[in-house]
């Protein structure tokens, strides 16, 4: 005779369940190895962030210490020397009006020879101009 095994209500339930708890397993692996990734990513924007912050700070810092020197020097001038900086409106400006190239080795006789706008000899003058 041929025996024939029953199998229980129990087998039935157990072989769907444990492959449904089998993918869930591996979607929740794949789904926490995603958010450990994105969250490395945030870890290094952040990191690089307070990077850029910690070198802002130290030029700031830097420039600090350069104001405070100046301004140390502008007090020792005022103090020790009597040096003060002038306002806006005790300030002249002058503007020199530049008469070309001066060479010092031709002497008077070469400064003699030239005009106003230091042309030697009429060169450079057009007819009518001042």
């Amino acid at each position: 005779m041929i025996c024939v095994r029953r199998t229980s209500m129990v087998s039935y339930l157990l072989t769907p369940l444990s492959i449904i708890f089998l993918l869930c397993g591996i979607f929740a692996i794949v789904w926490l190895r995603s958010n450990l990734i994105s969250l490395e990513y945030s870890i290094s924007e952040l990191e690089k962030h307070r990077l850029d912050s910690l070198r802002e700070a130290k030029m700031l810092i830097a420039e600090k210490s350069s104001q405070l020197a100046f301004l140390k020097v502008e007090k020792k001038a005022a103090t020790n020397l009597g040096l003060v900086f002038p306002s806006r409106t005790k300030v002249l400006h002058v503007k020199e009006k530049s008469a070309g190239p001066y060479n010092v080795a031709y002497g008077a006789q070469q400064r003699g020879s030239q005009d106003a706008n230091g042309f030697a000899n009429g060169e450079g003058r057009s007819e009518g101009a001042l």
